[in-house]
């Protein structure tokens, strides 16, 4: 693609390589190691906030430009290692890397003068709590094998009944699978991809992080293994029962 000549100087000499996802953005890869972000005007101000506040905190990458022309264009540096999708060939150790991350992330304190979003994620929750009294869209595919509910109506139900128990009281990435997650020689180096990030309630991003490991393992049989490594005093499995029926409507 053609890139405005204000992005000229991350691009280097060889070149751009796609990295896109499933998400509308399009994710470019540079010779001159950054990674150029596309998508449509004020789409990416929210992860350019995020990133910033990531980044100062020591948890992901710098962003090192943000243009808003035609389109919206967010560059950043490339956060060292793999993520943690490239190597499956021991569970323990990627149980360990992802409770090891999701750890320091919940336990950071926002510094007092800064002002940090609520998750979009704990947001659509709200919304979804709200929504009409059939629940509107459903998706039972965001169930994991041990955290479903049998069917709508008692998703619903599960919904209202426990959504006084949803707390906004830790910084989230809001998107916490594996693919997310970044290594560097076995330590964690930080996260990707945070424009859902935010104040929520850590449950969210444990939920994911145990539908990841299902959906990348084929079993659910680290799960345990993965909240003992996060650590079960900080934990309430009553909640992702909760947190499911939020997603399905959510």
């Amino acid at each position: 693609m053609d890139f405005p000549k204000a992005l000229e100087r991350f691009i280097g000499t060889g070149g751009v390589t796609d990295r896109s996802g499933h998400s509308p953005a399009k994710v470019y890869e540079t010779s001159a190691g950054f990674f150029i972000k596309c998508d449509e005007p004020g789409m990416l101000e929210r992860e350019r906030r995020m990133t910033g506040l990531f980044h100062a905190l020591g948890l992901g990458a710098e962003a090192v430009g943000y243009f808003t022309l035609e389109r919206d264009y967010l560059v950043t540096r490339r956060v060292p290692g793999e993520d943690l999708t490239k190597d499956l060939s021991d569970p323990m150790r990627t149980c360990r890397l992802l409770a090891h991350a999701l750890r320091t992330l919940h336990g950071r304190k926002i510094p007092e003068d800064d002002t940090v979003p609520v998750s979009s994620r704990f947001t659509r929750f709200l919304e979804a709590a709200q929504g009409p009294s059939d629940g509107g869209e459903y998706d039972p595919s965001v169930y994991t094998g041990t955290y479903r509910l049998a069917s709508k109506q008692d998703a619903w139900q599960v919904m209202q009944e426990g959504k006084h128990l949803l707390k906004c009281d830790s910084l989230i990435h809001g998107d916490a699978c594996l693919p997310n997650v970044m290594q560097l020689d076995g330590a964690f180096s930080g996260f990707i991809d945070v424009a859902m990030g935010g104040m929520g309630d850590r449950h969210m991003d444990l939920y994911w992080a145990l539908w990841s490991l299902e959906y990348n393992f084929k079993t659910d049989r680290y799960n345990g293994a993965f909240l003992d490594l996060y650590g079960r005093e900080r934990v309430s499995e009553e909640m992702f029962g909760i947190i499911a029926a939020f997603e399905a409507f959510g």
